[in-house]
């Protein structure tokens, strides 16, 4: 084999094994690997360079724009707490209820985007009807996979297989290509999770006293109950400040409250004539004679020491927070800038205007520094915060997920330009049907109506595009150039074709499904879906049997991320959320894995023969 042949397997491997430890972005692995191949002299910079303007990117970065005007005018809130609404409290209703909304939205937005938008429905359906989160969240996981398979636009795995039959001069699949199988797939998982996955699965509630479960009519959390799943009673203390206290006519910067005295002011209320009023509490507050200070400390100790040397009294350690202050949580998602940073680096309060009061790692309550504790993804945050932050926060899906506050009447509500977008996503999803223009233009030009319209303000279009999927999906295509360029995409073909086994399209199709599902655990599926996309076309060539199904069958395998908590974004996201462990995946998502396996290998064939 040519020097070229070892060197692009070597970047190859290197890359996937980079992948699967998962030290490093993705997007930062799958550049370095480009740029490896450029300075190898493998690939030329033109070729290098193609995938940065291939359509099939610039499609998924409008569709990141479309869905990100779906989120952000509230549409999809709206239909999935509408459909949570049908669930009704019985363990089996409520888990086909979220299942089917849930990939009723992943059909037409992001799998992430919507597990964002369900997860607080999911938790405030679990808390109405007593039952552990964990009973829901990974259906509802499974179900964002799920939908991708339904449309064109569901997952960018199934943009890549179509890609790959447009350039090979073939008809590509069409919108609706994928509906068929995916139903089918849909309601196997569906099936499934509502019977044997729904005994599987753990439940946390009752594994853990400190699950805190709210009243049978509550469907918010109330104030009690976030105290206590975050291990907080007892830490908050209510203080005044008297005249000729030392901490008067000083800010909380000056005093270092909460390096001098390790305590945290929540709130600081100030009494006047015309009603007592709250005011922002950050470094820059000046306290002045007669405010009250709502503080925690998990130190007993403390509290009584600035009692001492500050001398301010004390009204109550069991206080009732001020009415204008609102608890909520968030939770921190996997692609969070916030990830590997302390509460105290990122300067929460000046940054989302909310105190971070305590955190939760998933499994127990992080009691100790909580400011200088680095955040990992599916970390929750209890914050206390007024009105107007809480209705920001609901609509940031990016670097934190506000998952639960305590009233209902916070909850997102439909902007102006809502009724604009869901016109605009119906235009589009009606002209991506009927292939009047090129699937690029239609998503091209439906992102820049929502931005006309008025969905997002400012740059906020630029920031629902989730750059770092566009740069390594634009810096992963180029190696299936060079695999192709230096002949491995041959050597491979060429030991397929000639192995007397592999030559049955059925037994092919098993295979590709299964190397396929199998990488989707530990890499990303849209990357998976490049290098492979190239291969079944090739072989499907070599072997003269149909390429449909055996693409049909690699885009199906993609979104099978079932059995891994790192096996998508999407997994990452609900396991803190769900208290889940590493092998809670494992037990309910390798017989899913296989049961979509068995039922590709009958209905696949059926609907796209290997007969060209």
């Amino acid at each position: 084999m040519s020097t070229d042949v070892w060197m692009v397997t070597f970047i190859l491997v290197a890359t996937i094994i980079a992948f699967v430890v998962d030290r490093f972005r993705m997007d930062l692995v799958a550049f370095v690997s480009l740029l490896a191949l450029v300075l190898t002299g493998i690939l030329t910079p033109a070729e290098a360079t193609a995938g940065f303007s291939n359509s099939l990117v610039l499609m998924i970065a409008g569709l990141f724009v479309v869905g990100g005007a779906i989120l952000e005018t509230g549409v999809a809130d709206q239909v999935g707490r509408g459909l949570g609404r049908i669930g009704g409290k019985s363990t089996v209703r409520l888990t086909a209820t979220v299942m089917l909304a849930c990939a009723l939205l992943s059909a037409f937005i992001s799998s992430t985007g919507t597990v964002a938008v369900m997860l607080p429905v999911v938790l405030s359906l679990s808390r109405r009807a007593e039952i552990s989160p964990s009973k829901l969240l990974i259906p509802l996981a499974f179900a964002a996979a799920l939908g991708g398979m339904l449309t064109l636009i569901g997952t960018p795995s199934n943009i890549v297989v179509s890609q790959e039959l447009r350039h090979a001069g073939m008809e590509p699949f069409h919108f609706f290509s994928f509906a068929p199988a995916g139903l089918v797939m849909l309601c196997v998982g569906v099936g499934f999770m509502c019977t044997i996955g729904t005994r599987l699965l753990p439940d946390r509630a009752k594994e853990d006293d400190n699950v805190a479960q709210a009243s049978h009519e509550q469907r918010y959390v109330s104030r009690p109950d976030l105290l206590h799943s975050y291990g907080v009673e007892g830490q908050i203390s209510e203080v005044t400040i008297p005249v000729g206290s030392v901490l008067a006519g000083r800010t909380l910067r000056e005093i270092g409250l909460r390096t001098t005295f390790q305590v945290n002011v929540i709130a600081v209320l100030t009494r006047r004539s015309d009603g007592d009023i709250v005011r922002k509490c950050n470094a820059d507050t000046l306290l002045r004679p007669g405010d009250t200070l709502f503080i925690k400390s998990s130190n007993q100790g403390a509290v009584e020491r600035l009692i001492t040397e500050g001398y301010v009294e004390l009204v109550s350690t069991a206080p009732s927070l001020p009415k204008d202050v609102y608890l909520a949580e968030l939770i921190v998602p996997p692609r969070s800038e916030l990830v590997g940073r302390t509460v105290r680096e990122i300067d929460f309060f000046r940054q989302y205007g909310a105190m971070v009061v305590a955190m939760h790692d998933g499994k127990e309550p992080i009691s100790t520094r909580t400011s200088d504790t680095p955040l990992n993804p599916g970390n929750t945050l209890l914050i206390a915060t007024n009105t107007s932050t809480l209705e920001r926060l609901w609509k940031s899906r990016r670097d934190v997920l506000l998952i639960s506050t305590q009233d209902e009447q916070h909850g997102p509500t439909l902007t102006p330009a809502a009724g604009w977008v869901v016109a605009i996503l119906l235009g589009m999803l009606m002209v991506m049907s009927t292939g009047v223009v090129a699937n690029v233009t239609a998503v091209l030009v439906a992102a820049l109506l929502t931005v006309v319209v008025g969905a997002f303000r400012g740059s906020t279009a630029y920031q629902s595009i989730h750059w770092d999927s566009i740069v390594m999906i634009a810096s992963v295509m180029p190696l299936a150039t060079a695999l192709e360029k230096t002949g491995v995409l041959g050597m491979v073909t060429d030991a397929i074709v000639e192995s007397p086994h592999l030559a049955n399209p059925t037994l092919l199709l098993l295979l590709l499904f299964s190397v396929t599902s199998l990488l989707s655990q530990a890499i990303s599926n849209t990357a998976t879906s490049v290098l492979l996309a190239p291969l079944a076309l090739e072989v499907a060539h070599r072997l003269d049997v149909s390429p449909y199904p055996l693409l049909m069958g690699v885009a199906l395998a993609a979104s099978t991320s079932f059995s891994t908590p790192m096996a998508s974004p999407i997994n990452a996201l609900v396991t803190g959320a769900g208290s889940y462990r590493f092998g809670d995946f494992l037990k309910v998502g390798i017989p899913l894995q296989l049961l979509v396996l068995a039922v590709t290998l009958w209905i696949v064939p059926l609907l796209f023969p290997f007969t060209p």
